[in-house]
């Protein structure tokens, strides 16, 4: 990935917290893929769900782990 930038939103997994301050770092990303077409897609490599893509002229990876968020360095570190 050298040059490129990889963007991570934090959040928790479920149903449970999927409108709480505690995803706001899902909706951020989801909001910042859905302004640049970009679709995530579940990937069990990563630990979480990914998308790459072009951001003014730089390629960047969007990545929300699957993990709980105090867990979230194992989807990080895999990227």
């Amino acid at each position: 990935m050298s040059g490129d930038a990889l963007i991570v939103g934090l959040g928790n997994p479920g149903p449970k917290y999927e409108k709480t301050r505690h995803n706001m770092g899902f909706m951020v990303l989801d909001t910042l893929a859905q302004q640049c077409g970009l679709k995530f897609d579940k990937s069990l490599r990563f630990q979480g769900k990914v998308v790459s893509g072009s951001i003014e002229n730089r390629k960047v990876y969007l990545l929300k782990p699957s993990t709980y968020m105090n867990l979230s360095g194992q989807a990080v570190y895999k990227m």
